[in-house]
C-alpha cells in the first residue's frame, strides 16, 4: 500500500523528502495576489521578490487557498492519503480539501463497483500554520517508517494525537498584512505597529491568532518564546522555527531554546510565499511539539 503526505503551502517544506518506504510528499500552493500580480507560493516562487512587490505596492493584497483540483490531483496520486492544511479559520484551504477528499472518493468508489477499501483519504484542519504543519508531517513520517504495517485508522489517531499535542507561537513586528485580510484583530495590531513592538502570539484552540503579549527587544523576545513554551508543556522534542528572511535570530533563539532543553530538536526554515506575507518582515513561526 503507498502513502502520501499533502500538505499546502503554509507547510514550509519544500524539497523534503519522506524517510518511510513507499511514501511521497506533495505541496498544494497557495496564491498571493498584490495588484493585478499573481505569486504562486511553489518551489520556483522568489520570495524576495515578492515581499519587495507587497512592500513597495499600494495596491490591494491578498491571498488564494490551492484549488479543489489541485488537492485532487494530489489526492490520487496514493492509496492511503494524509492530508494537513493551515487553519480554517485562516483560509478556505481545508475546505477546498476536504471537497476535493469527496471527489476522489466518488470516483474510486464508482472505478470499483462500489467497493471503498483499498483507498483512504483523511483530511486534518492543523488550527494553525507553519511550524506545526512542518512537525506533524516529520513525526507522522517516522512513524510510518517505524510502522509500516500500520493500519490507516492507527495512522489517523497518531496524527490526530500530535495535532492536540503541538502548536505554534508567532514573533511579528509587522502586522499590516494580517489586518488587511481579517486575520489578527485590528485594534491590537494597530497599537503594536505605532508602538513599534513585537507582538508574540499563539494559535487558539479554534485556530485563529492569539495575543500572548507585546515584547520589546530580541532577548525579551527569546526569553518570552522559552517561558511561553515551557508554561504550555514543552518538556524537549522537535522544534521548528520559521523565519523571514531572519536566520540570525533564528539562529539565537535556537540556541536559548537549546539551553533550556539539551533533549531538544531544532530546525530552522526560511519561510515560503504565504507565511512570508502574513509574518512580513523579520517574523518568526515556532512550532513545537509536547508528546
Amino acid at each position: 500500500m503507498s502513502w502520501a503526505i499533502v500538505t499546502d503551502s503554509s507547510c514550509n517544506l519544500r524539497s523534503w523528502k519522506p524517510s518511510a518506504p513507499n511514501t511521497t510528499f506533495a505541496s498544494a500552493p497557495l496564491t498571493i495576489h498584490v495588484g493585478t500580480k499573481e505569486f504562486v507560493d511553489d518551489p520556483n516562487l522568489d520570495v524576495a521578490e515578492l515581499n519587495r512587490t507587497v512592500a513597495e505596492s499600494s495596491e490591494a493584497s491578498s491571498s488564494s487557498c490551492p484549488s479543489v483540483g489541485i488537492w485532487a490531483e494530489a489526492f490520487r496520486a496514493a492509496d492511503n492519503v494524509i492530508a494537513i492544511t493551515i487553519s480554517a479559520n485562516l483560509s478556505g484551504s481545508y475546505e477546498a480539501a476536504c471537497t476535493a477528499r469527496n471527489i476522489v472518493m466518488d470516483e474510486y468508489t464508482r472505478e470499483h463497483a462500489g467497493i471503498v477499501a483499498g483507498k483512504n483519504i483523511y483530511v486534518l484542519n492543523s488550527r494553525a500554520t507553519g511550524g506545526k504543519m512542518e512537525l506533524i508531517v516529520e513525526l507522522l513520517d517516522a512513524f510510518l517508517a517505524h510502522n509500516p504495517n500500520a493500519t490507516f485508522d492507527e495512522v489517523v489517531a497518531y496524527i490526530e494525537h500530535l495535532d492536540q499535542c503541538s502548536t505554534v507561537l508567532f514573533s511579528l513586528s509587522s502586522y499590516d498584512n494580517l489586518i488587511k485580510n481579517g486575520r489578527m484583530p485590528r485594534l491590537a495590531g494597530s497599537i503594536a505597529s505605532k508602538l513599534n513592538i513585537r507582538m508574540l502570539g499563539c494559535a487558539s484552540d479554534e485556530g485563529t491568532i492569539k495575543i500572548v503579549g507585546p515584547t520589546r527587544g530580541e532577548k525579551k523576545m527569546f526569553r518570552k518564546v522559552v517561558s511561553s513554551m515551557e508554561g504550555m508543556g514543552f518538556k524537549g522534542g522537535l522544534v521548528y522555527i520559521d523565519h523571514v528572511d531572519n536566520e540570525r535570530a533564528a539562529t539565537e533563539l535556537k540556541g536559548e531554546i537549546e539551553a533550556a532543553w539539551p533533549s531538544a530538536t531544532v530546525r530552522l526554515l526560511p519561510c515560503g510565499g504565504l507565511c512570508s506575507y502574513y509574518a512580513e518582515e523579520s517574523g518568526l513561526i515556532i512550532g513545537f511539539e509536547w508528546a
